[in-house]
């Protein structure tokens, strides 16, 4: 009897101790039991599509006062005359997490709050010194999307792209013939915007009018850009840049993907060199993904040397962090959350060389 209690206990121990390894995977399993929607996507009526002539089909648009025009503490508004003279095209991440429905519908408040108050305020908001910044609303696909494997995640994340497809091409006709643009996204959005760039951008006439992609935080690889360089230095234009960022030596969300695209922020060069604490111009972090009740959303003081960085089998290693702002982790000690926070500054500075690059060529 006690060589059965002992076996047990074994046993039990050895459960425990896979279960604490693998936390975060089985977190996500136990989150996909929960979110995924109950019916297939072929019997899940899709939300009704939105309208790019209307204003309300925008979550950030230069004809509207929002959340990606907020500035940090004690920057001064953008000035000059290279100010405002491209155009920014961002494709926000998945901020749907319910399992209602495969695509998001338009007017989901919940969704749409976390676009306006994380996404517009601290991720497009690095662009508003260069650019005008156009973000759409779409029927982005559930967060069920990523972890389902009988193929109508897919589905969902293809309508989602036709809106995506459909807001560029009205994007594209906002800002008229010739002009310069910005691609960007993050996640599910930076999923979207590379497809953009392979199929849309990079074979045409579109590809001298691209400043640079910005695609942050998804697993994108060299072979998805479709021929277009990866940036290697700060003036670079025509090119792409991306990041996954992790805190320490982690897996990250992405570490079973080879060859993934990692150009460090502080110092703009796709190497492996560790870039120091003192490159960092400022980091502004936020508690969590979804913001509190009582929350104040502002943009808080950027913090100057938060985080140093260093590309590692293709992730973005933050080896150091020396700020409380940035809590939140995902799998594999992700800090997919801050992928633009961490270098609020940097972006926000790169952005604009870029464009003085591209305006003075």
């Amino acid at each position: 009897m006690k060589k059965i209690f002992l076996a047990a206990a074994v046993m039990a121990l050895i459960a425990a101790t896979a279960a604490y390894a693998y936390r975060d995977d089985l977190f996500v399993i136990l989150m996909g039991m929960v979110m995924g929607p109950e019916v297939g996507f072929a019997d899940s009526p899709a939300p009704a599509p939105p309208d790019y002539g209307q204003l309300s089909s925008w979550a950030s648009h230069p004809a509207l006062m929002d959340p990606a025009d907020e500035r940090p503490p004690g920057i001064p508004d953008r000035e000059g005359p290279d100010a405002g003279a491209v155009a920014v095209f961002f494709v926000h991440p998945t901020t749907y997490m319910s399992g209602a429905a495969w695509n998001q519908p338009l007017d989901d408040p919940t969704a749409n709050r976390v676009v306006d108050e994380r996404i517009l305020r601290h991720q497009a908001s690095v662009f508003n010194d260069c650019c005008a910044v156009w973000a759409p609303r779409y029927r982005q696909a559930t967060f069920f999307s990523f972890i389902d494997t009988g193929g109508d995640g897919e589905r969902a994340l293809a309508l989602a792209y036709e809106d995506v497809l459909e807001a560029f091409q009205a994007f594209l006709d906002g800002i008229g013939p010739g002009e310069p643009f910005i691609l960007a996204g993050h996640s599910q959005g930076t999923r979207h915007a590379a497809r953009l760039l392979r199929e849309e951008i990079a074979p045409t006439m579109l590809l001298p009018r691209m400043v640079a992609a910005y695609l942050v935080g998804f697993s994108i690889g060299p072979g998805d850009l479709g021929g277009v360089p990866e940036c290697d230095r700060a003036t670079q234009t025509g090119c792409a840049v991306g990041w996954n960022a992790m805190d320490g030596e982690g897996r990250g969300v992405f570490g079973g993907v080879d060859d993934l695209l990692c150009t460090n922020p502080l110092s703009w060069r796709a190497d492996t060199e560790y870039a120091g604490h003192a490159l960092n111009l400022g980091a502004i972090g936020f508690p969590s993904w979804q913001p509190g009740a009582d929350e104040d959303p502002a943009l808080t003081a950027p913090e100057p040397g938060a985080a140093d960085a260093q590309c590692l089998a293709g992730q973005l290693a933050v080896l150091d962090l020396r700020s409380d702002a940035f809590p939140s982790r995902m799998g594999g000690n992700s800090m997919h959350p801050y992928d633009y926070s961490l270098f609020h500054m940097n972006i926000r500075e790169n952005a604009g060389v870029r464009v003085r690059a591209y305006l003075t060529r």
